[in-house]
């Protein structure tokens, strides 16, 4: 238990921040919240697949990676707080590949292409969400130095 708190306390001190700088990234934005909403687009892309979901995607929306909180935060204050780390511009990167590779799906459906849809949501999609939240969640114990946000 030691070595694990010794990590932890050595990852949040590489960003050298005090428990109020802390506390003031975690008001900006709320790491669960945006694992999940990440999470949750495997779900909303195979419901439109199916046709389970009324919702509208649009490819052109879906690609930008500024439009959902976590994309406004990595370019609104997160850059401005932590935009020379390089596990952020990891997260930055991973981010913007991970809404592209949504809309892909979304335009090979579009296009008539359901094996291509597919194919993209199981193996691009599936691959680039596991990166993008395993560099949101490294980052989330960086900031928090573990504790819960």
């Amino acid at each position: 238990i030691r070595s694990v708190m010794g990590l932890i306390a050595a990852l949040s001190s590489m960003f050298g921040m005090s428990r109020q700088v802390r506390a003031e990234v975690q008001r900006e934005i709320n790491f669960y919240e945006a694992v999940e909403a990440h999470l949750k687009w495997k779900i909303r892309l195979t419901d439109y697949l199916t046709g389970r979901s009324t919702e509208e995607l649009l490819p052109q929306h879906i690609c930008q990676d500024n439009r959902c909180v976590l994309g406004k935060w990595i370019h609104g204050s997160g850059k401005i707080r932590f935009g020379e780390i390089e596990l952020f511009q990891q997260l930055t990167e991973e981010h913007a590949k991970f809404h592209y590779h949504a809309s892909k799906v979304v335009e090979a459906h579009q296009a008539g292409n359901a094996l291509l849809a597919e194919k993209v949501l199981h193996e691009d999609f599936a691959i680039q969400s596991k990166k993008t939240v395993d560099c949101l969640t490294k980052l989330h114990v960086q900031v928090t130095g573990g504790e819960d946000s």
